[in-house]
């Protein structure tokens, strides 16, 4: 009769761990059903215009892909969309096959919503040096864009 006692003690022990393990799986796919998507990137670069003129604002209209060494500036302006106050746009100017980096602008956004970025890279001492360039504007969300160009 003990026999048959703990027997059933112990039978009663693996019913009860299949059914709580079992429970623990139901429970976990439910938090995770709960939990919000992973979070996306909500920015986006719709359009990057570069140009040796910029209106009095340092907006570029007009996109320009050949610039002569003695250009004293070259202007940018990105266009983002979905930008959250706080977050930081960079510009960078980029030189060469190589992808040197010449230049880097960062600036923080002050509100939220389409965001009109300007920038400009003044020349440099001794001209521009002739070659393929880029700009890259990259978001603090991890969105990037670029538009290359000629110094020629």
């Amino acid at each position: 009769m003990r026999q048959m006692l703990n027997q059933s003690v112990v039978m009663g022990w693996r019913q009860n761990r299949r059914m709580l393990l079992a429970g623990l799986a139901v429970l976990f796919m439910a938090i995770m059903a709960a939990l919000p998507a992973p979070v996306q990137a909500a920015s986006k670069i719709t359009e990057i215009l570069v140009s040796d003129k910029a209106d009095a604002g340092g907006v570029v209209t007009k996109h320009q892909d050949k610039f002569t060494p003695t250009t004293a500036s070259i202007n940018g302006t990105a266009l983002i969309s979905g930008m959250e106050k706080g977050q930081k746009v960079t510009a960078d100017l980029i030189y060469g096959p190589e992808n040197l980096k010449a230049l880097s602008i960062t600036k923080d956004i002050s509100g939220s919503g389409d965001v009109t970025l300007t920038f400009a890279f003044s020349k440099p001492t001794n001209n521009w040096p002739p070659g393929d360039y880029k700009v890259v504007i990259t978001t603090s969300d991890g969105v990037s864009k670029s538009v290359p160009f000629q110094v020629k």
